[in-house]
């Protein structure tokens, strides 16, 4: 056991109402271990209060920072603890519109969404490729929820035939509109998967402009297929592309100080200084949105472009 996990779990014996902690987790600048460490030995406990800001937050309800700040937390203290029954209101959350959604998941978007998804996921293979075909889901999100999709399939929790069978439906049904990111994560899909059937397919998505110029190079993605082929047990390449379960929360949510700056507003989101984007504190982009310009003059978002 990790020095944390020794922590976490000496911690959470110390026990307490598990409001108390719910109430540090909203409320402290820093990660509050021992609020941390029951809220993951204590998931029945802790799920209740953020699952409900998940299901308010996934209608258009208000967050004050407090809340914000849980939800965001939270969402990552019950993947911590795989935690199934958060795995609807993620998907529901997530069919709110990008501005709301960069409020309250910041750069957590591209960074770590696909690790939740995967970590959060009761079985429902469906509900989860269904998902991935909302048009009115941001084309970052569902790309994150394609790569969940990508390790749980190579962890045996979705059938293999099934999410072959998904990924040739979505060429097929030509899912996406052509430079929508999600066919970044389809490309990335079958070479991780190796599912040789579709590599005729994968060569086309690149020659006919469905993944955009500049995001991905056709001969790097085919030898990445090619490696899967020749050795398939190795799911090393998984971790390589930052995917997987979220093994630990606390090394997670330390990457995402929270800093005093101005509140976002397009969610409703807080009344004063104490809640922000979760972006890294040293990052010098921290007020630059993803759908913003990019300041680099080349006319592209920033999420499409240097970011």
């Amino acid at each position: 056991m990790s020095e944390k996990a020794s922590l976490l779990a000496e911690f959470a014996a110390l026990g307490g109402p598990i409001e108390l902690q719910l109430s540090a987790l909203a409320t402290e600048r820093r990660v509050p271990i021992l609020a941390l460490g029951a809220s993951l030995m204590r998931p029945d406990e802790a799920a209740p209060p953020i699952i409900e800001l998940m299901r308010r937050a996934a209608i258009g309800g208000r967050l004050d920072d407090d809340e914000a700040t849980l939800l965001f937390r939270g969402l990552h203290v019950l993947a911590g603890a795989r935690h199934e029954a958060a795995f609807r209101p993620l998907l529901e959350l997530l069919r709110r519109p990008v501005d709301e959604l960069d409020s309250l998941l910041g750069d957590a978007i591209t960074e770590s969404l696909a690790r939740i998804a995967a970590s959060l996921f009761d079985g429902d293979a469906d509900a989860l490729f269904a998902a991935i075909c909302d048009h009115r889901i941001d084309e970052f999100v569902r790309d994150a929820l394609i790569g969940a999709a990508s390790f749980l399939a190579a962890d045996g929790r979705i059938e293999a035939s099934a999410m072959a069978g998904f990924l040739r439906r979505f060429y097929d049904d030509h899912a996406a509109a052509d430079g929508d990111h999600v066919w970044y994560g389809w490309a990335e899909a079958v070479a991780l998967l190796g599912v040789s059937d579709l590599a005729g397919e994968l060569e086309s998505v690149f020659r006919e402009g469905r993944v955009e110029d500049g995001m991905a190079d056709y001969q790097d993605v085919a030898a990445d297929l090619a490696r899967t082929l020749s050795d398939p047990r190795d799911m090393a390449r998984f971790r390589r592309a930052h995917l997987g379960y979220v093994e630990d929360a606390l090394e997670e949510l330390e990457r995402w100080p929270i800093d005093d700056g101005e509140v976002e507003a397009a969610f409703g989101v807080g009344q004063g200084p104490a809640f922000e984007v979760p972006v890294p504190s040293t990052n010098p982009w921290r007020h630059v949105g993803r759908n913003d310009s990019c300041p680099c003059g080349s006319g592209k978002k920033a999420k499409k472009c240097c970011l």
